[in-house]
This record gives structure tokens, C-alpha cells and sequence, in this order.
């Protein structure tokens, strides 16, 4: 009977389902105040949304190449939302309704976004730190997005146009390193590729406007999600130190465990 019970333990943690239920930190202690979420690449992805609350996962198509600026195609794509608390509304971007993340984040987070020039970011609410995790070679690349009103110079029609942030200094590329246990370990700020949008509205290739998560000039925003291999991408999330005011005084780095995580 003992055998029996411990084949079956082994069984669930296997499933997929189980994926869907994790909500531990895969070896990132991020403390109180930090929010973990683990998004895994699979070559098969698992069935269900992953709804709930507690849900710290969200499972992406691995090898997979999209086009970030098209909103309808949804695949990898996951879909951002201002809310009270972190909170991962639908784990599945694998599938046609991509995913949904709620995050405490308001439009003031970039307290220096717009205006003529284009300054380096800094933030009010909350930070964000990311590294790549899973086997040698993996390789993630985050892109943000957002769909804007544009008035139609021929129509004055005001039409939903999509940007996706522009330039390599605005878009995020994380490759886990084949060279040993401590390159897999480095943490790496990516607020200003994360919480912000750098667009190009002029066709030129160059940003010229960098948009905060959540600005009112923006209807949807959104991270789209390339990758090569099976990356395994953690992103934690820190609340600006109190009485900063700007991330100048950034949260302490989390704190890495020497210790296998996906394999």
C-alpha cells in the first residue's frame, strides 16, 4: 500500500496539472514583499486556463516566433491588467485567448515617461528583476506592447493602431548560459523593458515616446513572448523602497539558490 501511495505522489507532481498548481518559488526567495511568476516554455503545453489566484505559472509555446504587434494573434502573448494585487487571471498563453496578468501597477509607476525627451525611467511603485532558468542554451525574449488611438490623416477617423516597444536597449533577451550553475543565477533589472512601451510613431525605427504600463493614451497593453528551446523565465517583482519615491533606491537583488531548478 505504501508503494502504491508513493507511485501515485509521483504520478501527480509529473502532470501537467501539477505545473498549473505550482506556486513556489523554483529556488527565487523574493521575501514578503516580492511577487514570483514563473513563466516555463513547453513543447506540449498543458491543458486549462490555470485560473485562480494563487497561481504563480504561465505556460508559453516553446520555439516559437510571433508577431508582437499583432493583437489578434494571441499565441504567447500575455495580456496586462491594473489591478489591486498580483494575480495571474489565465496561466495558458499556449492557446488562441493568449494570458492574463493582473498586476498592482498604475500609470504614475514611470514617474518621468513622456514628455519631449526621452529620459531613463524611473519608478514610484514597483521594480521588476528577471532571470532564465531550464536547460543550457534556452533563450526568452519579452517585447511590450500597447494599442493606442491614432487619428487617420486622410479620415480624421480615430483607429486602434498597436506599437511594440523599439530599439535593443527597450526589449528584453535573456539566454541561459551554458558555462556553469553561476551565470544561471544573475539577476537583471528589466523595469524600463517590462513596464514601459518605447514607440515608434513616426515609421522610422527609432522610439520616439516611452509610455508607462497603464497610461491613459493606451486602450491594451500586453507582453509578447519569443523564445528559442525551453526557457524557464522567472520575473520577480519589488515595491519601490517607501519614501524613495523613484527606483534611484532600488530593492535588494533576490537572493539565488545554488541548487537545480528545472531540468
Amino acid at each position: 500500500m505504501e508503494r502504491l501511495l508513493t507511485f501515485l505522489t509521483l504520478v501527480l507532481l509529473a502532470t501537467p496539472a501539477a505545473y498549473g498548481q505550482n506556486g513556489n518559488n523554483n529556488g527565487a526567495r523574493v521575501g514578503k514583499t516580492g511577487f514570483l511568476l514563473n513563466v516555463s516554455a513547453f513543447e506540449r503545453c498543458p491543458a486549462g486556463g490555470f485560473a485562480g489566484s494563487r497561481r504563480h505559472a504561465i505556460a508559453v509555446q516553446a520555439d516559437y516566433t510571433g508577431n508582437a504587434t499583432d493583437k489578434a494573434s494571441r499565441v504567447n502573448k500575455i495580456f496586462l491588467r491594473s489591478g489591486r494585487n498580483f494575480r495571474v487571471q489565465d496561466g495558458n498563453a499556449c492557446d488562441q485567448t493568449g494570458a492574463q496578468f493582473e498586476l498592482p501597477v498604475t500609470a504614475p509607476n514611470c514617474a518621468n515617461c513622456g514628455g519631449s525627451t526621452l529620459r531613463a525611467p524611473t519608478f514610484a511603485e514597483y521594480e521588476v528583476r528577471t532571470r532564465v532558468r531550464g536547460k543550457p542554451g534556452g533563450k526568452g525574449t519579452i517585447t511590450s506592447c500597447v494599442e493606442m488611438l491614432e487619428i487617420d490623416a486622410l479620415t480624421q477617423a480615430q483607429l486602434a493602431t498597436s506599437f511594440c516597444s523599439v530599439g535593443q536597449e527597450n526589449i528584453w533577451v535573456g539566454t541561459r548560459d551554458a558555462d556553469g550553475v553561476n551565470a544561471s543565477n544573475r539577476w537583471e533589472n528589466v523595469s524600463t523593458q517590462l513596464l514601459t512601451v518605447c514607440v515608434d510613431t513616426s515609421g522610422d525605427g527609432v522610439c520616439d515616446d516611452r509610455i508607462g504600463l497603464f497610461d491613459s493614451s493606451g486602450k491594451d497593453y500586453w507582453w509578447s513572448f519569443d523564445n528559442g528551446g525551453r526557457p524557464h523565465v522567472q520575473l520577480v517583482f519589488f515595491p519601490v523602497r517607501p519614501g524613495s519615491g523613484t527606483s534611484a533606491d532600488p530593492p535588494p537583488e533576490p537572493t539565488p539558490d545554488p541548487g537545480p531548478i528545472l531540468k
